[in-house]
């Protein structure tokens, strides 16, 4: 589960933001939010709104783009430039480093990991233990090359020689089995499930395939958001050869790509429905609705969230989607049938600003006049009180995050 997530000076966010999952002292809503021992309360989700073009969409690359360094630093070689976009339309900015931190908790031991990384190095890096109020470092990188070790001091020392200057730290000393970064590590690259114009259908139809309990609680949902009176999905899968393209990071350059021949898993499937005569009758996906597919595709991740404390996050949570099914997923995140799941998400549905349904510490906004930089809100910061009409106040622009339009254009 994540604390909060702060980033500065990447893509349009310029000044330090930080987006918390940490809950107000309100105790509206409790299902919102997630009871743990000895911890504040964490909010259940969080929407993000904002214009287009306002920068709701970096935040999410930009947890994407910390995750992926974590996943993937410790393959680079010296040559590799890390693919790190600083605020360009500031001179100083554009020529200094990107900021990333994370706080977290995962098996009861709370950490803040970060890194300040421009394009040819990692500047500094940390990784702290968290107990109450006081942190205990494993390691402290600064200066790139400059390294603190309170613990573990002479394997540290060890492994920190393998480590070049374009390397995270916490990357390359869990692949060598330093045990004390193998946990965040874990967290970060397992339990942050990222979703930006990705399609989750295949894990869905993966785990229907080999999970009856599972298939019907997908097959639950989908009868109970009246899609067309589904009545079951069948599923085949299959062995097929597919062409992967591998991105190969080598000694001699830079990088390169091939294609590389692969078994992989397909499923072929079909929505059952009930003619009037009592019959079966298959429909393909490509007889449904894209909003059909898309709930079926993101039942799977949800789930999988909601059953093992994962974090969703999720651009355009509601594509394709009716108001009313985007809603009902909401509900569901929301219920006892989450105990420590969370999702962050970005949408311009603004029928989700329903104070029944959010608290006000659960909506941000993000603004950008333009040729400026992204500013990162709550509605809480706002003194909008739980009892207001969100969407009235959103609408009207009392709390940021709608477009500036010229009205000259309709002259």
């Amino acid at each position: 589960m994540i604390f909060e997530f702060t980033v500065e000076n990447f893509l349009s966010f310029k000044e330090k933001v930080t987006l918390s999952m940490e809950s107000s002292s309100g105790n509206k809503l409790p299902q919102n939010m997630i009871d743990f021992p000895n911890v504040e309360r964490l909010l259940k989700s969080v929407a993000i709104y904002g214009a287009n073009s306002s920068g709701k969409s970096n935040l999410i690359k930009a947890i994407s783009f910390m995750q992926s360094m974590v996943t993937s630093s410790h393959l680079f070689n010296i040559n590799i430039q890390i693919p790190v976009t600083p605020f360009k339309l500031d001179t100083a900015s554009s020529k200094s480093p990107s900021c990333f931190e994370i706080k977290f908790i995962h098996k009861n031991i709370i950490y803040r990991y970060g890194f300040t990384c421009d394009s040819r190095q990692i500047v500094d890096e940390y990784l702290y233990t968290v107990v109450g109020q006081k942190e205990k470092p494993i390691f402290i990188r600064k200066n790139t090359k400059d390294f603190e070790f309170p613990i573990d001091t002479e394997q540290q020392n060890i492994i920190k020689l393998q480590v070049i200057d374009n390397t995270l730290y916490l990357s390359r000393a869990t692949q060598l089995g330093y045990d004390k970064t193998r946990e965040p590590y874990s967290f970060l690259v397992d339990n942050l499930i990222i979703n930006i114009n990705q399609n989750w259908l295949n894990y869905t139809l993966s785990r229907i395939h080999d999970d009856l309990e599972f298939k019907n609680k997908v097959l639950t949902i989908m009868k109970k958001a009246d899609f067309g009176g589904i009545e079951n999905i069948t599923i085949k899968k299959e062995k097929k050869p597919v062409k992967n393209l591998k991105f190969n990071v080598g000694q001699e350059s830079k990088s390169s790509f091939e294609v590389e021949d692969l078994i992989g898993d397909f499923f072929d499937f079909k929505f059952v429905h009930k003619a009037e005569n009592g019959k079966d009758i298959l429909f393909d996906p490509i007889d449904e609705s894209a909003g059909t597919n898309r709930t079926l595709a993101m039942l799977g991740p949800l789930f999988d969230i909601m059953e093992n404390g994962k974090v969703a996050v999720i651009d355009e949570f509601e594509h394709s989607l009716h108001p009313e099914i985007t809603h009902l997923l909401i509900r569901l995140f929301h219920s006892n049938n989450n105990k420590n799941g969370q999702l962050i998400f970005v949408t311009h549905d603004t029928t989700l600003l329903d104070n029944e349904l959010f608290r006000t510490d659960q909506i941000y906004f993000c603004s950008k006049a333009p040729n400026k930089y992204t500013e990162l809100s709550s509605l809480l910061e706002y003194g909008i009180r739980q009892s207001a009409d969100f969407q009235r106040a959103y609408l009207s622009g009392r709390v940021g995050g709608i477009p500036f339009i010229d009205e000259t254009l309709l002259d």
